[in-house]
C-alpha cells in the first residue's frame, strides 16, 4: 500500500503587495493558479484540493472545471495559517499525508513535485530512519512543496496567529524532517509584486 498522499494550494490570499488577485493574472496558456493546478494534476499526488477565499466565486468558475476539490476558507483575511487549516480539517480519513503548496508558486513542476513525493515515501515506507517531513532544499534554504505526514495535523489546527505559523513546526520537529536537495531555484521562487510577474512572464 502506498501513501496516499494529497496535495494542498493555498489560494485563498488577498494579494495585496500586487494590488490585484494574483491567482487569476495571465499565465502561460492559462492563468497562475491554473498553472499550479496543473502541476500538481501531472505529479504523483492523490488528489488536489484548493483553498478559495478571496475573489471566490471568480477563481471558482475559473477552476471549476479541473479534476480537483475546492475548500472555501471564511476566515481567509486572517492569513495563509487559517487556509492550511481549513484544508488539513477537509483531509479524507484515507489521507496519509499532505503536500502544502502556494498558489503563486507556477515554477513548481510536476517533476519537482514527484522528487519530494518519492523521497517522503522513501523515508516513511521504506527507511529504518524515518522522517515524517519532506521538503526541497536548495543553497541550504528550505522550499515547496513541504509534505507533512498526517500526525502533524493536530499540531497545524493548534497553531494561532501569535505561533509563527507552520514554520514553527520546522524548528519543533527539526530531527523529523527530510531535506531533499534540489539544483533549481524553482522550489524558492514565487510571485509576490508586479515586478515578480513581469519577470516570470519574460522568462
Amino acid at each position: 500500500m502506498t501513501t496516499k498522499i494529497s496535495g494542498i494550494i493555498l489560494a485563498a490570499g488577498l494579494s495585496t503587495r500586487m494590488g490585484e488577485p494574483k491567482q487569476l493574472l495571465p499565465f502561460g496558456n492559462s492563468t497562475i493558479v491554473e498553472t499550479v493546478i496543473d502541476n500538481m494534476l501531472g505529479s504523483k499526488l492523490d488528489e488536489v484540493i484548493v483553498v478559495i477565499g478571496h475573489e471566490a466565486e471568480k477563481i471558482r468558475a475559473t477552476i471549476q472545471h479541473k479534476p480537483i476539490r475546492m475548500v472555501f476558507n471564511p476566515a481567509y483575511q486572517e492569513g495563509m495559517l487559517t487556509s492550511a487549516q481549513c484544508a488539513v480539517q477537509s483531509l479524507a480519513d484515507s489521507t496519509d499525508a499532505f503536500a502544502l503548496l502556494l498558489v503563486d508558486q507556477p515554477f513548481i513542476t510536476s517533476e519537482l513535485i514527484d522528487l519530494v513525493i518519492d523521497a517522503y515515501r522513501a523515508k516513511t515506507e521504506f527507511s529504518h530512519s524515518k522522517k515524517w517531513i519532506a521538503l526541497p532544499s536548495y543553497n541550504h534554504r528550505r522550499g515547496h512543496p513541504v509534505i507533512f505526514d498526517r500526525r502533524y495535523a493536530a499540531d497545524i489546527l493548534a497553531l494561532d496567529a501569535e505561533s509563527g505559523g507552520i514554520r514553527s513546526l520546522f524548528k519543533k520537529y527539526a530531527d523529523d524532517i527530510h531535506y531533499v536537495v534540489v539544483d533549481t531555484d524553482r522550489v524558492l521562487r514565487d510571485i509576490d509584486y508586479r515586478e515578480d510577474y513581469e519577470r516570470a512572464l519574460q522568462e
